[in-house]
């Protein structure tokens, strides 16, 4: 092994050689070595061949024919599976990158340009590993330089693939550039859009060109609304017919990129979503059945992201059945002899991705894949080795027990419980996290997998993630202890109070405290106070009376904005419930008016959900009566100073007033005769967000 090992440093010390022989014959035979053989790749590397083939490409004298072979060279070490990614960087700081876009600009020789080109795409393939110093410098001239090579593609004849080879690499080239937003940008502002467009809708086109032109389509559009929508406007909406007739196509690989830009354009609402619905969602489910790779199960999930429609559509076309089905395949493809565990993991991961999206935000996308056995393949995937299976079943299971039916009655059967809180405990934080969310809603009141949680020591293990690095464990943890909190009895209530610490939740609900933290901190004082005097008792007693009610002014003070909302709808409620339940404690809010004026200002606002949360306020305060008189309001007169009843009646004169307002406006009335009668109860929150 020595010995080869000196023979190979042999020709990378000749490529600093002076006779231009000597070095290209190593090249030659550095190239046939490197070509197909990862170890050899691997070799050579460490004999430091970037730095050598780097220079002999950044430097004027080098013949062409032994750029030909060094851009061989560093096409093969890009291409590489194990190191590739590692290779595309180091040559990129090399300069290689620029060396190769020179390669097209200033040779004629067509060996040389084929390589360059060759050479790119592979470099290309690791974008997002190329620094962004190296990008800003050459990639202006390279989308100028392919964008050339595309024009010369004649679209009125035959576009056999051996007379536009060169221009299938190019159009891969300019999909490979945008890996970001800004790069779409730089893209698309050459006038490329113009140019893929006419290679599409060219009738004569090669699939093999057509398959590369949606492939740039897709990565050019890509969450992209602005592109999507000059795409979709393009010719009366030409491009759009082309992809769904695409979408068809008998080549499954042309198939498969026609859906991820139909995907693109539907996501971004730049073509109806009916047509793309009864097109490209039956065509990416046979293609989730009948091809190999994840990626068509990723275009299913992506498609069908947050859209209850589309995923309707995919129910029914088999779309749940079928990802259930890869499941079981990707289990296979790990196990065996001649198993590939890397592979089999990375199939799994993007079908539960994918099942998980599907049945998001549909009950019966939920309900189908339980009948399917996904509890099954979930609770295998919660012990899996890889951590993005892990975390990939986690999240499938959050999105499934969101149905109340089934936190009832299929997943405390499931035996998904015991691995899911051992998962709290993961090496990896992204498990964690995801754990902690799926929890969420197995901790509600109607989950029986609530007592069962707390007695397996749940709480202690909450209270200690709430210290976590990691800002989306902290947050989960605190989501997880806030449901804990809805409708307990009274033990359990201290508990957890006395475990999380009231002080930690006091100072997690403040202004301008973590973002990630401050709603469930609020939402759990809002449940610690629901029907229980202890709690409100507890609450005051921490930093004193006056303190408590000037954060509760602070919270109540919030505009209605949607980034504040959440914490303002809890923050109502929280004064809600301690004004309904304490006598004393209603009668010390009642005298604060920074407090009282900001309840009273949000009765008119346009958000129903605010309008509602400051009426029942209204209510828990007026309710209290006057000791000599069981029939008067206590706190009524402050309230008319504060000119709650003028507003009760311009809100019942308000002709377009939800009904939903207009029935809680009517609930205030027995407390103010002159214009003529409830609670906002514990912060129930069923996870319905990403």
């Amino acid at each position: 092994m020595s010995t080869i090992s000196v023979t190979h440093s042999n020709y990378v010390r000749l490529l600093g050689s002076s006779d231009p022989d000597e070095v290209y014959g190593a090249l030659r035979t550095i190239k046939n070595n490197v070509i197909g053989s990862s170890t050899k790749k691997t070799l050579y590397i460490d004999l430091q061949i970037i730095p050598a083939v780097s220079a002999l490409l950044t430097a004027h004298s080098t013949s062409v024919a032994s750029r030909v072979q060094a851009t061989a060279i560093v096409g093969s070490l890009a291409r590489s599976r194990d190191s590739g990614a590692k290779a595309a960087a180091a040559l990129a700081s090399q300069g290689v990158v620029g060396a190769l876009v020179g390669q097209l600009a200033e040779n004629s020789d067509e060996r040389l340009v084929e390589a360059s080109e060759r050479a790119l795409n592979a470099l290309l393939e690791h974008g997002e590993t190329l620094s962004a110093a190296v990008a800003a410098a050459t990639e202006g001239a390279l989308v100028e330089q392919v964008l050339a090579i595309i024009d010369t593609a004649d679209t009125e004849t035959d576009l056999g693939i051996h007379s536009h080879a060169r221009v299938e690499l190019a159009v891969l080239i300019i999909g490979r550039l945008c890996v970001s937003e800004a790069r779409q940008y730089m893209v698309a502002n050459t006038g490329v859009i113009d140019a893929l467009v006419r290679l599409l809708l060219a009738p004569k086109a090669h699939f093999r060109l057509q398959t590369a032109t949606l492939r740039a389509l897709a990565a050019l559009s890509y969450e992209n609304a602005e592109i999507c929508a000059a795409l979709g406007a393009v010719q009366g909406g030409s491009v759009a017919a082309a992809v769904l007739r695409l979408a068809r196509a008998t080549d499954a690989t042309l198939r498969l990129h026609a859906c991820e830009v139909a995907a693109n354009l539907c996501r971004m609402r730049a073509v109806s979503s009916r047509d793309v619905q009864s097109v490209a969602v039956p065509a990416l489910v046979r293609l989730v059945r009948e091809a190999d790779g994840v990626a068509a199960v990723q275009a299913l999930g992506y498609l069908c992201h947050e859209d209850t429609d589309v995923q309707a559509v995919a129910r029914s076309s088999g779309a749940i059945d079928a990802l259930v089905a890869r499941l079981k395949a990707a289990w296979s493809t790990e196990e065996g002899d001649f198993g590939d565990p890397v592979r089999g993991a990375r199939e799994a991961k993007a079908a539960f991705l994918a099942l998980g999206t599907v049945v998001s935000t549909n009950e019966e996308c939920r309900r189908a894949a339980v009948d399917a056995g996904a509890f099954a393949h979930i609770v295998r995937a919660l012990g899996h080795k890889d951590a993005g299976v892990r975390a990939a079943a986690c999240l499938c299971a959050r999105y499934i027990v969101r149905s109340v039916a089934i936190c009832r009655t299929h997943a405390p059967e499931s035996g998904i419980l015991k691995p899911l809180l051992s998962l709290l405990h993961d090496s990896n934080s992204d498990v964690q996290a995801t754990a902690a969310a799926t929890l969420v809603n197995l901790l509600s009141d109607f989950s029986p997998l609530r007592v069962d949680a707390l007695k397996q020591g749940l709480l202690p293990t909450l209270v200690q993630l709430l210290e976590a690095p990691a800002a989306p464990v902290r947050r989960n943890a605190l989501w997880a202890v806030r449901n804990v909190l809805i409708k307990i009895d009274e033990d359990t209530r201290r508990e957890v109070v006395e475990g999380v610490g009231i002080e930690r939740l006091l100072s997690l609900s403040e202004p301008g405290a973590d973002p990630a933290m401050h709603e469930h901190a609020v939402g759990a004082l809002r449940n610690i106070v629901a029907e229980s005097t202890w709690g409100i008792d507890r609450l005051f007693a921490a930093r004193g009376v006056p303190r408590t009610l000037d954060l509760l002014a602070q919270l109540v003070s919030q505009s209605s904005a949607q980034s504040d909302r959440s914490v303002l709808v809890h923050s109502l409620y929280l004064v809600n419930n301690v004004a309904a339940r304490s006598d004393a404690r209603c009668c010390d809010i009642a005298g604060h008016q920074q407090l009282m004026k900001a309840v009273v200002s949000h009765t008119s606002s346009s958000v129903s959900e605010v309008a509602i949360a400051a009426l029942w306020c209204i209510n828990s305060i007026a309710s209290h009566q006057r000791e000599d008189d069981s029939r008067a309001s206590l706190h009524a007169p402050a309230l008319r100073r504060l000119g709650v009843a003028r507003i009760l009646s311009r809100l019942l004169r308000n002709q377009g007033l939800p009904l939903d307002v207009r029935d809680r406006v009517m609930s205030c009335q027995d407390y103010f005769p002159e214009i003529g009668r409830g609670s906002g109860e514990d912060d129930v929150e069923i996870d319905e967000e990403l």
